[in-house]
């Protein structure tokens, strides 16, 4: 181990994804000695539908990787496009402000950058450490106990002033320290399916737009990543991965072809990697018991992946987070009253985002809505960009920036 782990740190975050990954860089800068866990080697592929809405400049900028990511090979996004399985499609023109598109870009490159740039700026990077549980000491959650594969599955404990669960969705740390309550308790359980293609045909995935192909309760989203690879993300029902036995090649072939849009990408692509899945996909939010731990990204609350909204959040999560923590280094109130003031704050910046992607949910999976709205021709379009911008916040202006 090329650090000493035997003293404290400031702050030990478990997960460096997008909220955890964000969190780690901010704090490193700003002069904190922090340790950075994650069960993966970087890079590596992740389930998620790749594409950053407008107003992530704002805090790619504020991060110091908006040039970075402009370096990257993104595939800027302008576009979005409904399709359904009566073969209408609705489209909407959307950019920010000042002209800035969105962004399509894999998960394996934009955790990457994060994760050197966390480390260049003073982040220790565990990699390859998956965490078991907090450590509790009179009550207080003071660090986390992981395991590492690449030291021979040793166990390894990290004590740290300020703990950071930012691990995901299914967070070890979380059904420890909290409580998870579903948002969506009436939906029926939806899993997700992502796969990277290579689509020979430009009809079948135009460049610059997101698609949402809509299918019997549930969607498969598109978006042009660098390299030339699209991403194929679909959110189903898990009765139809029961129905099909967990083959997901021959569920794919079944499902996609109910929306001809759909199925004609499907039928002409060229598989570029192997499907990742995730069951259990809801609209959840999450509460501390102990005191000494943050929630980040998914661990503190999800939304609606049909909005689009989920990487943005996860970076705009970890910029609220931020000083929530700073302020507990320093003790400058009890960590339960930072607890309950970061929540406060949480809830206010999202709350009305998650409700907006919820209602965009509820509305896109019964795509007879669809149907009836392309036959206003000139009102539809301006109704989803309304839409669509409404989940959004307003992106400051990048000054200087193309």
């Amino acid at each position: 181990m090329p650090f000493d782990v035997s003293q404290p740190f400031d702050v030990v975050i478990a997960g460096a994804g997008l909220a955890g990954g964000s969190l780690a860089l901010r704090l490193a800068r700003s002069g904190a000695r922090v340790a950075l866990l994650d069960p993966a080697r970087f890079p590596r592929e992740k389930l998620c539908g790749e594409f950053l809405s407008p107003e992530a400049w704002g805090v790619l900028d504020r991060l110091g990787l908006a040039q970075a990511v402009e370096r990257s090979g993104y595939e800027p996004i302008h576009r979005v496009r409904l399709t359904t399985p009566r073969a209408r499609v609705l489209e909407a023109e959307f950019t920010s402000p000042d002209g800035l598109p969105g962004i399509g870009l894999g998960r394996s490159m934009l955790d990457h950058l994060l994760i050197q740039h966390a480390r260049a700026a003073g982040a220790e990077v565990i990699e390859e450490a998956r965490v078991s549980g907090p450590i509790v000491h009179d009550g207080c959650v003071v660090g986390v106990v992981a395991r590492g594969s690449g030291g021979g599955g040793a166990p390894l404990e990290l004590r740290a002033t300020v703990t950071v669960a930012a691990e995901g969705r299914h967070s070890t740390l979380v059904r420890q320290t909290g409580t998870t309550r579903a948002r969506s308790r009436f939906r029926p359980r939806l899993f997700g399916m992502k796969r990277h293609l290579n689509v020979p045909d430009p009809a079948a995935e135009p460049g610059g737009t997101v698609g949402l192909h809509l299918v019997p309760g549930g969607y498969g989203g598109t978006c042009r990543i660098e390299g030339g690879l699209t991403n194929l993300c679909a959110l189903l029902p898990e009765s139809a991965l029961r129905t099909h036995r967990g083959q997901l090649d021959r569920l794919a072939d079944t499902v996609f072809a109910a929306n001809p849009a759909l199925a004609h990408l499907w039928a002409t692509c060229h598989p570029a990697a192997p499907w990742k899945t995730v069951a259990g996909v809801r609209v959840e939010a999450s509460v501390p018991r102990l005191p000494g731990i943050f929630y980040a990204g998914d661990c503190q609350g999800t939304i609606d992946p049909l909005g689009g909204q989920g990487m943005t959040m996860a970076l705009l999560g970890g910029e609220t987070l931020a000083p929530f923590v700073t302020a507990a280094l320093v003790a400058e109130a009890s960590f339960l009253s930072l607890q309950q003031a970061y929540r406060t704050a949480w809830h206010q910046r999202f709350d009305r985002r998650i409700r907006l992607c919820r209602l965009f949910h509820h509305l896109l999976i019964n795509p007879w809505v669809i149907d009836l709205a392309s036959a206003f021709k000139t009102l539809a379009p301006q109704l989803l960009a309304a839409g669509f911008e409404q989940t959004r916040d307003r992106p400051a202006h990048r000054s200087g920036r193309p």
